[in-house]
């Protein structure tokens, strides 16, 4: 039987507590047998096991020292890229923005690594080919130059082997070698360091269905095993997106009906067909600067978009 692993550091914000509560509730549902591991520092470890966030027999925490002077988030990405190091045998890393959907138990790895592509497509397929993310990288001092399976960190299968071990010490070293104030990507030193190992293997979108406005992702909805909504996202399309409901004090009632329908937990959106006029117009320049306009000079927006209206009639 796997081993789930999360991570978790920090109890300052409780919306990310309430994330880990959801995740691992559902995934107690879905396996109720299956050992799951919260890998965190010494000082969130202490908080859990004393607010008795989670019962018992629920999970195991497994407090590790983490380096002085990190900040909560720097804490986090440490323990991530040494997961190998610090978790016996093969295990599953979900991040805690998800919802566990069905029983993968059983599951072996095949590989040393797996993952599932970002955004459920090749970086060249990305919005402007990936440009983002190439000059994020860069930003840090790696090159992404030449990447076409761009993966996503949010859920890994990992094997007990040397090349696995091998793996994470290299992403370790790659993030801390890039770590800088303010920037806490390890999605960027993940991929570089598969550039050079060329040892992940791809699993299916179903693993990590990351949703987003992307409509990639509802291809595998119908059979979908973690849904990664994606943490806080101002207009996100999933219900557990809004920062509001994530700083409530959940009670077990509310998180239960959450984990029990995840498919119900869609705010309403929109979607438009490729060949769609509406489609075709976002596409266009005029778009983007009336979106860079509402973005970043609302109050001028407003004013053209008043002057336009006088148009429509």
């Amino acid at each position: 039987m796997i081993k789930i692993v999360y991570v978790m550091t920090g109890t300052e914000k409780p919306e990310y507590l309430n994330m880990l509560r959801i995740s691992v509730a559902s995934a107690r549902l879905q396996m109720p047998s299956v050992d799951i591991e919260i890998v965190t520092d010494v000082d969130t470890g202490e908080y859990i096991l004393s607010n008795h966030i989670f019962d018992k027999d629920v999970v195991t925490i497994n407090s590790e020292k983490t380096p002085d002077g990190f900040t909560t988030v720097e804490k986090s990405r440490f323990l991530k890229t040494n997961l190998r190091q610090l978790v016996e045998g093969d295990f599953l890393y979900i991040d805690s923005d998800t919802i566990v959907c069905a029983d993968f138990s059983e599951i072996k790895p095949e590989a040393s690594v797996s993952l599932v592509l970002d955004e459920h497509v090749p970086l060249y397929m990305q919005e402007n080919s990936g440009s983002r993310i190439l000059s994020g990288a860069e930003k840090v001092g790696i090159s992404l130059e030449g990447c076409t399976r761009y993966y996503n960190g949010g859920v890994f299968l990992v094997k007990d082997d040397e090349t696995a071990h091998e793996f994470f010490r290299r992403w370790y070293e790659k993030w801390e070698s890039t770590r800088k104030p303010g920037m806490h990507q390890d999605q960027f030193s993940l991929n570089s360091v598969n550039m050079e190992m060329d040892c992940i293997n791809e699993l299916d979108g179903t693993w990590n269905c990351q949703v987003t406005v992307n409509d990639k992702a509802f291809s595998f909805l119908r059979n979908v095993k973690i849904l990664h909504y994606l943490s806080i996202q101002e207009n996100g399309i999933y219900r557990l997106n809004d920062i509001g409901l994530m700083r409530k004090d959940l009670t077990d009632d509310e998180i239960n009906e959450i984990i029990t329908h995840p498919e119900k937990q869609f705010k309403p959106f929109h979607f438009y067909a490729d060949d769609s006029v509406e489609y075709q117009v976002m596409q266009g320049s005029q778009f983007h600067l009336a979106h860079r306009l509402f973005t970043r000079h609302k109050a001028l927006y407003n004013r053209i978009d008043k002057v336009l209206s006088k148009f429509r009639k």
